[in-house]
């Protein structure tokens, strides 16, 4: 994904608006098949982002978090993002303090987005590739801001909005209900600091397994989850896949993924 051509400035200083981010979010499906990208926004938390974690490593599953710079001064949190880390996760960039950066004066919205990458990037010991706009906020001074700093944002294409209702029933319905009748790549867009992203995640990995069953026994197309470093690989030069793999060790896929990106 690129930085799309900049919008025109707004009057008076303000911000011009923008035309939202394009979808799909991580481009088409590569294998025609449906396929899922899981990514977690605001932690991370000491105290639900080990169970989201947990949960993804018992289905097999990496992720991209999307994190808050100002999180990792909580006790425990550096911790999480080694474990991220080590279990080939990419960490990615959400602002320093979550601010919605086209309401914000131009150098707080940059400070939003520098620091933000500084102490995630000191916590997690690798480069940040990706930036994450809180809100899914958009306008042409934020754009004209990513660009110069060569920053690559990454949106979201299914949204259950769990941050906001609090409801794990409710978040696997819908998920499942969009999840069914998914027809090429779609980014979910879900939080590891909340308690019902805690609850339904399990759920709905385990909905993916016996729906897959079910397509499989019908000769259907299978639901394919793509893990961060698959999509990652996609925007390396042919050769450097298996370059990293000779000589990076696993616990660190992520992180060397990450260090190569564009």
């Amino acid at each position: 994904m690129s930085v799309l051509a900049l919008g025109a400035a707004g009057a008076a200083g303000a911000p011009a608006a923008a035309q939202g981010w394009p979808q799909p979010a991580a481009g088409l499906s590569v294998t025609g098949d449906p396929e899922i990208l899981f990514t977690f926004d605001d932690g991370p938390n000491p105290k639900t982002t080990p169970k989201v974690l947990d949960t993804l490593r018992q289905y097999g599953v990496q992720a991209v978090f999307f994190g808050v710079g100002r999180m990792v001064e909580h006790p425990g949190a550096r911790a999480v993002i080694e474990r991220i880390v080590a279990e080939g996760h990419i960490i990615a960039n959400h602002t320093m303090r979550h601010g919605e950066l086209c309401r914000l004066d131009e150098a707080e919205a940059e400070a939003e987005i520098d620091e933000g990458y500084r102490a995630l990037h000191d916590a997690a010991a690798m480069p940040i590739p990706w930036f994450r706009t809180p809100y899914g906020a958009r306008c042409a001074r934020l754009d004209a801001q990513l660009a110069e700093r060569k920053v690559t944002h990454f949106h979201w294409d299914i949204d259950p909005q769990e941050w906001r209702h609090g409801n794990a029933k409710r978040t696997i319905a819908y998920l499942t209900r969009v999840l069914g009748r998914a027809q090429g790549r779609e980014v979910v867009l879900m939080h590891d600091t909340k308690q019902a992203t805690v609850k339904a995640l399990p759920e709905i990995l385990q909905w993916i397994q016996e729906e897959n069953q079910r397509r499989e026994a019908e000769g259907r197309r299978q639901i394919r989850i793509v893990s961060a470093s698959q999509y990652a690989q996609e925007s390396l030069a042919p050769g450097v896949w298996k370059l990293l793999l000779d000589v990076a060790p696993s616990s660190r896929w992520g992180a060397t993924l990450a260090s190569v990106l564009p």
